[in-house]
């Protein structure tokens, strides 16, 4: 085995050389054989008409200008031995310097090549007797000697054993040893390497996926100096920083959140206020009037709206207490489908509306608060049923046909695998510029004086369940939520 390895690590240049070389020759033959192989088959179609008829074979050869051609070689042998051949080449082919190219049970074409001469011959037996009829094309005139050359060379390097001829049994044995524990060691030191430098990238990838998910509580060890180490140093100031401007940002956005929950909710009081002062005025107004009866109406009618008003903000109060107070979800891992299909259940009866649902096989399982994410579906198929009410009553189309359509699916986002869960519909859609404000506490598109706290709440939930939320135009015309959990 040593051998061959030897063999081939020294002799593929040779080869390949000794190859190429072979196949140029061969390819320079190709038109001298074509013209051998057309007046030879002349000459055979004589010998079917007179198998011994030599003067009508010689004639015939006169006539396709092989006798007097002193490039061309014709012969008529009795087996092995000439008995008629022309002079003017005075050349005989020698067996011994024959290379066999074809051979079939009528026709044996060879080449012979030396220094001097470089020929490729036919030979055709008699139809009867031991006559063999051999003719021959002169080839590589003025070159014979080149080509003499590479052809010995291949042939001597053929059948050379170059290694057994020139490495004794133990000098090969002891090469191979050495060659062994140098591959040996230089893949042990290779590995070395590589773990030295694929180690510290390995443990930058898992630390930037810790990131992605939200861990910034990261400092990874530098072991040694140099490029890889500046950059670990260079990565943990990065992680140091971004923790930073995490909780500058964080900090900003609860005050931001607050100031924002502050202004919308004394909107929000500001509107039942006035007509329950205009109510009080408008009562003390009358408390002098003479007509009693008057007054009694006045007072009643005052005292409903008040009250109608004071509930109004008791409803508010506490909408914003349980957005406040919103209990930390218990994950536990489980499967998403029955959760979603429960849900589902709850909706599948409502008139004019059709809900299809399709869960990827091989679904994962995911960490989930049951309570909470049946709450979240639930906002969001009551948001899409009443965004298809309202296309109803915007088009004026009573029997307008509502679809929402589910979907749950595998997806990888950067580093991680997320399950992605579609919800869309075809109701009377959202504008561009409501996109981000939909998810606002106390924001809402309808007119039908509710809180707009409900996507909020949802909002908040996917967030608890480290996922995110967004909304889009779906292609069936309306809205399309998507909500990305983790999947570990």
């Amino acid at each position: 085995m040593t051998g061959k390895l030897y063999e081939r690590f020294y002799g593929i240049d040779i080869e390949e050389a000794l190859s190429s070389g072979e196949t140029l020759i061969l390819n320079e033959e190709k038109p001298k054989k074509r013209l051998l192989v057309e007046k030879t088959r002349l000459l055979e179609s004589f010998l079917r008409i007179q198998p011994l008829h030599l003067e009508s074979l010689v004639a015939g050869a006169s006539k396709l200008n092989l006798i007097q051609n002193d490039e061309f070689y014709v012969g008529i042998y009795e087996k092995e031995k000439p008995i008629l051949e022309n002079r003017a080449l005075k050349y005989r082919p020698l067996e011994k310097n024959f290379k066999i190219f074809a051979k079939t049970s009528n026709w044996k074409e060879f080449a012979s090549y030396r220094p001097d001469y470089c020929m490729y011959f036919i030979r055709i037996p008699f139809p009867t007797g031991n006559y063999n009829l051999q003719t021959g094309i002169r080839i590589h005139k003025d070159s014979e000697r080149n080509v003499y050359s590479v052809i010995s060379t291949r042939r001597n390097y053929d059948r050379a054993d170059l290694t057994k001829e020139k490495l004794p049994y133990r000098i090969r044995l002891t090469f191979s040893i050495i060659t062994v524990a140098i591959f040996l060691l230089a893949i042990y030191f290779s590995l070395l390497f590589a773990r030295k430098i694929s180690r510290p990238i390995i443990e930058l990838a898992n630390a930037t996926q810790k990131i992605s998910m939200g861990d910034t509580d990261i400092n990874l060890e530098i072991r040694e100096a140099g490029e890889i180490g500046a950059l670990i140093d260079s990565f943990n100031q990065m992680v140091k920083d971004l923790k930073s401007k995490d909780a500058e940002l964080m900090q900003s956005q609860r005050i931001a959140a607050w100031k924002e929950v502050a202004q919308r909710m004394a909107h929000e009081i500001k509107n039942p206020l006035t007509p329950i002062q205009l109510s009080a005025e408008r009562i003390r107004r009358k408390m002098n009037s003479e007509n009693k009866e008057q007054f009694y109406e006045i007072v009643s009618s005052g005292t409903d709206t008040i009250i109608k008003q004071v509930r109004v903000l008791e409803h508010l109060v506490n909408e914003f207490s349980d957005f406040a107070r919103m209990p930390a979800p218990k994950l536990i891992n489980q499967n998403l489908e029955p959760i979603l299909l429960e849900v589902v259940k709850l909706f599948e009866h409502t008139p004019k509306l059709k809900i299809a649902t399709n869960i990827s096989k091989g679904f994962p399982q995911l960490f989930l608060d049951q309570k909470i994410i049946s709450r979240v579906f639930t906002n969001l198929l009551k948001n899409s049923i009443e965004a298809i009410e309202r296309k109803r009553e915007k088009e004026e189309i009573p029997e307008y046909e509502g679809s929402i359509r589910i979907s749950a699916v595998l997806s990888r986002k950067i580093m991680r695998k997320v399950a992605v869960i579609s919800i869309e519909d075809n109701g009377i859609g959202i504008s561009p510029e409501l996109k981000q404000k939909v998810f606002e506490p106390y924001y809402s598109t309808k007119n039908n004086n509710t809180s707009g706290i409900g996507l909020a709440i949802v909002q908040k939930s996917v967030i608890d369940h480290n996922g995110h939320i967004s909304v889009d135009s779906s292609s069936m015309g309306g809205c399309s939520f998507q909500i990305e959990l983790p999947v570990s």
